[in-house]
């Protein structure tokens, strides 16, 4: 498959997803079995592959890439927070405003669509931009809790805990040490196999068209600052340092992913605007649909 048949293979399964939903097959709350499994099983398997079975002999510059996404999302933040403050939202709503401005969806959707475009090399790239999204999920919890008092270490724990995480670490440890996993490999590769399906349908139960209402100036400037503004940054900043090939196309269209589900779980858990986070995720998501396939064909 080429690049844009790969892009609407990805939106089709995410409509059955939201056909199955709207059918009553499936419920928006059976969302949450699926990803347990996507979270817990298939994409750790999917990353531990990719990273088990990767070249590393360049890895001096696949560690800039975390970096990179760092920097855009620090960027994006800032501007979320004075667009935020121009309009005098309120406190609770301008920290919604950031964290969905400056956390991308690299994992859960940045994944799938990289594997698809660009194949497995492709994902290996893909698999550290995300590291620099889970440092910016870390960052925000440890910046909540100050900020808001609170003495639940649940986001701190979550992430150290978080099965992608280690899927990465054992497979670079497995990888440089040469360890040898027998058939294990083919039960790795079955479970990895079910992560994009499961991630599309998934999605496609969890889109909500409510979630938008009341709030459509905040989820249209968060689009503009995820899907043109982000990507139109990466292109400068990969120019400036000078990297190109795979790199490059991956950073690019990583940037350019929706707001990420893990900000709902910053919002839920520190009592943030929750409806601005989910109008922004959800219109960011439904947009991202048209403006990923022409990114790609103009990458």
């Amino acid at each position: 498959m080429n690049s844009v048949e790969t892009i609407m293979a990805i939106i089709v399964m995410i409509a059955i997803g939201y056909l199955l939903r709207k059918r009553g097959i499936l419920d928006s709350e059976d969302s949450q079995t699926l990803n347990k499994i996507v979270i817990n099983l298939s994409i750790p398997s999917l990353i531990f592959l990719a990273m088990y079975t990767a070249d590393l002999s360049d890895i001096h510059i696949l560690v800039l890439i975390p970096f990179i996404c760092l920097l855009l999302g620090t960027i994006s933040g800032i501007i979320g927070y004075l667009f935020a403050k121009a309009k005098g939202y309120s406190y609770k709503t301008r920290w919604s405003i950031i964290i969905t401005t400056a956390m991308v969806n690299s994992g859960f959707l940045g994944y799938p669509v990289i594997l698809g475009v660009f194949g497995a090399q492709g994902l290996i790239r893909a698999i550290f931009y995300d590291m620099g999204s889970i440092i910016l999920f870390i960052g925000f919890g440890i910046l909540f809790m100050m900020i808001f008092k609170s003495k639940s270490s649940d986001i701190i724990k979550k992430t150290f805990l978080f099965p992608p995480l280690w899927g990465v670490l054992f497979g670079i440890i497995f990888n440089l040490l040469n360890i040898e996993i027998g058939f294990f490999e083919n039960i790795i590769d079955y479970l990895s196999g079910a992560a994009i399906p499961l991630i599309m349908i998934s999605l496609g139960l969890s889109l909500q068209a409510r979630d938008i209402k009341g709030y459509i100036d905040v989820a249209s400037f968060v689009s503009f600052i995820r899907l043109i503004f982000a990507p139109l940054m990466a292109l400068v900043i990969v120019y400036l340092i000078g990297i190109d090939g795979l790199e490059r196309s991956v950073i690019i269209v990583e940037a350019a992913m929706p707001s990420a589900m893990l900000s709902l779980v910053l919002a839920i858990n520190y009592d943030l605007d929750v409806n601005a986070v989910a109008a922004s995720i959800f219109l960011t998501t439904v947009l991202s649909m048209i403006t990923i396939p022409l990114l790609i064909i103009f990458l």
